[in-house]
């Protein structure tokens, strides 16, 4: 009795599971694809009429989300507001409050100004600002100036409504390495 080995029959099978296997891969990623760029396209036309000279802006971010991070902190909180208007096309200028519960660290509340600009072709922006800030736990209190500098994109639910994912540093002029901060926040903007 011999046990005939049939090697084209078991590499056809390899063959046609993995070509399935990435037809439906490309499949998904061309409807990830189309739907992005639907949703870039439709945001076009809104967003650029949003970064006039002369509109208000006013924003609420919940900032932290567990995701920033520095030397000392644990888990952290925050919630920022920030208003302004724009100063020209595409350039805002802003004032913004911010407190936040910090878990194993000292808790921070400041008040700062900035710009923003946007790319009112596609709704990224960048900003810059300073920021006093006033840190405080039990034990110590802590008085910093920083530098903001923050990334973002404003994706709009109409033509008013945004959401505004964005990455942001607090850069301490005091005690850089102690004091510095890289986080993430995540608003509603209102223009």
């Amino acid at each position: 009795d011999k046990v005939v080995k049939n090697d084209e029959g078991l590499f056809f099978i390899v063959f046609f599971c993995y070509f399935c296997a990435y037809q439906c891969f490309l499949n998904i990623m061309a409807r990830k694809f189309l739907l992005t760029f639907i949703l870039l396209i439709s945001c076009l036309n809104v967003a650029h009429a949003q970064f006039e000279e002369g509109k208000w802006y006013l924003n609420t971010s919940l900032t932290g989300l567990d995701l920033s991070h520095s030397k000392y902190e644990g888990t952290n909180f925050g919630f920022q507001v920030a208003t302004g208007t724009f100063v020209l096309d595409n350039l805002s200028i802003l004032v913004n409050f911010k407190g936040e519960y910090v878990e194993n660290g000292m808790d921070e509340t400041s008040v700062g100004a900035g710009a923003r600009y946007y790319l009112s072709s596609c709704g990224l922006y960048g900003g810059l600002g300073l920021a006093y800030k006033h840190l405080s736990n039990s034990v110590n209190r802590k008085d910093l100036v920083c530098l903001t500098p923050e990334l973002g994109y404003a994706f709009f639910l109409n033509g008013t409504i945004t959401v505004e994912p964005a990455v942001y540093y607090d850069l301490s002029f005091s005690n850089c390495s102690e004091y510095s901060k890289l986080g993430f926040k995540i608003g509603f903007g209102f223009y």
